[in-house]
């Protein structure tokens, strides 16, 4: 959108970060530590951003060898090309990583453990680079809450607004400078200018099936991460005039269920080491095998003649058994036999195998069954996908079963090219002034992801983003207002991070618990008359709506009719329970301490 005379701003800020995913919440918070003013947005309601750092494990890349970390990850990019200085640039930052947990985070970084031989063992030095981890346990959202608080303690030089996605940068038309965004701000169009820098952390299109099947060539892939990923960053730097690369890279972890849903269950089954042991396999859209089961996920990239290839995506694959392999899972005692047991749950019976290949529209099942049967029996090696022989066993009697499944992607790679600097840069390979990028839009993996250096790259690169972005710059334009938060409330930031932002009258108090299932916090105020606990309000929650959504006022119920927050928590709701608990004891007291005033 090309600015001119006539445009009014709303508001003003030092710094606007377009996304509040893991990339976007450090961009913010250095920024904000280098005295910017910051507008924060999300295209996702409160309790719903984060982008993919809020689904991720958590682990980032560390080495403590330049030169051997270098030559992995060339190896990683080969043949593609790649920019010398951007590398370094990332290597370098990889070797402070330690650093940076202990200095940013207070936090002594430990290795995880996880894949000691490197993600690709069979190139040189794959073992240089460890993971390590701030927080306990993977996938379980606390890497995600940290980056998130470190943004809430910094509310008085960050605003935020949840529901805006950004409609347009806003650009000189003779210098190219990005002076701002124009941007959805509770249903309205709003025209926010930007001093010093925007930042696009906007993250990929895993969601958006156009540039899927545009960019990646593939037809059919189930998202596993956040929703809201729909490459709206791409569409901004491409109007900006920008160069984009790594267009074709995406990572994955093979395949979910098939019900047809936005997101699907399941998408780590291809680690679940029971599942593919026995008289069990994955058919293609016409019945024949094409994946090896057994083989380590390397973020969905497949071994093909000596190479490491993403497969195009069969448009309605299988998982195919017979009964004593349904009765095996069904019976299983692994830590995932839980969700196997769910998953079999989804299965398409048939008696006879070519029955099936007719319910599941496979014609060449037959063959593949037969020919299962041929290597374990009679070669005794898998010469089609060499997997490994203790782990098959040729299909016996019926019935017989087949469980939809689809092909998953995880995140993309593509974006605008950046500099060392993350500074994007245009098609003549220049910069485009007061325009950054940090996350996975346009991060610097070309091919073969490794694990782990996603969560490097938002931390190394929101850190140079937000600084940079935030560093005064020369004044292109008088950034005249029309209206500012003071006489437009609307433009207030969306998020609250302590009690005084709540109103508490006579005998009432706020209590607050951060405990919950989601990361907003619990809200809730009390009031207290005579000692008696007269109601209990909920301000805040965003907690899961079938679990604790119905606990919370199965327990405000309970309360005030026992008069005591001593009641049980709500069977499958044991989290949120224990943090509306907490959240109505603090407010309990605080109104207590307001009577006794």
């Amino acid at each position: 959108m090309i600015y001119n005379s006539t445009l009014k701003w709303d508001a003003v800020y030092d710094v606007i970060v377009v996304g509040f995913g893991g990339a976007g919440a450090g961009a913010a918070r250095f920024a904000a530590d280098n005295n910017a003013k910051v507008l924060l947005i999300d295209s996702a309601p409160e309790g719903q951003e984060g982008g993919n750092t809020r689904y991720a494990g958590g682990a980032f890349a560390w080495s403590d060898n330049f030169d051997d970390l270098r030559d992995y990850y060339k190896q990683t990019y080969y043949p593609f090309k790649y920019d010398p200085k951007d590398l370094d640039a990332f290597v370098n930052n990889v070797l402070q990583m330690k650093e940076y947990s202990k200095e940013y985070f207070g936090i002594d970084a430990q290795y995880t453990g996880r894949r000691p031989q490197g993600e690709y063992p069979e190139y040189r030095h794959a073992d240089t680079m460890r993971s390590q981890s701030m927080t306990q346990g993977m996938y379980n959202g606390g890497f995600w809450k940290l980056l998130r608080k470190k943004v809430y303690e910094r509310l008085d030089k960050i605003d935020i607004w949840f529901s805006s996605p950004a409609q347009h940068l806003i650009q000189d038309p003779e210098t190219k400078t990005i002076l701002g965004v124009q941007i959805k701000h509770q249903g309205q169009v709003r025209y926010v200018a930007a001093k010093n820098g925007v930042i696009l952390s906007c993250g990929g299109f895993e969601n958006n099936q156009d540039m899927v099947q545009n960019f990646l060539g593939q037809g059919s892939l189930a998202p596993i991460g956040t929703l809201y990923n729909q490459g709206k960053g791409i569409d901004l730097a491409v109007e900006a005039g920008a160069r984009l690369w790594h267009m074709s890279n995406y990572d994955s972890h093979g395949f979910s269920l098939n019900e047809g849903k936005p997101r699907e269950k399941f998408a780590y089954m291809i680690n679940w080491k029971s599942l593919f042991n026995g008289s069990i396999f994955v058919a293609g859209d016409d019945g024949t095998r094409y994946y090896r089961e057994d083989e380590e996920d390397r973020h969905g990239y497949k071994y093909n003649h000596g190479n490491w290839i993403m497969l195009p995506n069969q448009n309605h694959p299988h998982i195919v058994m017979d009964q004593r392999q349904y009765e095996q899972l069904a019976n299983d005692t692994s830590d995932k036999a839980d969700q196997i047991k769910e998953l079999i749950s989804y299965a398409i019976k048939a008696d006879t195998i070519p029955k099936l290949g007719e319910k599941i529209n496979a014609p060449k099942l037959l063959q593949a069954v037969e020919d299962f049967g041929f290597v374990t029996e009679v070669t005794k090696r898998d010469l089609l996908l060499n997997r490994n022989i203790e782990t098959m066993r040729a299909f016996g009697a019926g019935p017989y079963y087949a469980i939809p499944i689809r092909h998953n992607i995880l995140h993309t790679h593509g974006g605008a090219r950046r500099n060392e600097n993350c500074e994007v840069l245009d098609m003549a390979d220049n910069v485009i002034p007061h325009l950054y990028e940090a996350g996975e839009l346009g991060d610097i993996f070309a091919t073969k992801y490794i694990g782990a250096n996603s969560i490097a790259d938002l931390l190394i690169s929101g850190k140079i983003a937000g600084e940079n972005a935030a560093w005064p710059k020369r004044k292109i334009v008088d950034f005249d207002l029309i209206s500012h938060a003071s006489k437009a409330p609307e433009l207030k930031s969306d998020a609250h991070a302590s009690s005084s932002d709540y109103e508490a009258g006579p005998n009432q108090g706020i209590g607050i618990s951060e405990n919950g299932i989601n990361d907003v916090p619990i809200v809730v105020r009390a009031t207290v008359s005579d000692n008696q606990i007269t109601n209990i309000e909920t301000l805040q929650q965003k907690e899961t709506p079938s679990l604790g959504g119905r606990a919370i006022p199965a327990l405000t119920k309970e309360m005030l009719a026992k008069q005591t927050t001593d009641v049980d928590a709500v069977s499958g709701a044991s989290v949120t329970s224990a943090a509306f608990k907490a959240a109505v004891k603090q407010a309990i007291s605080n109104a207590k301490s307001e009577g006794e005033n």
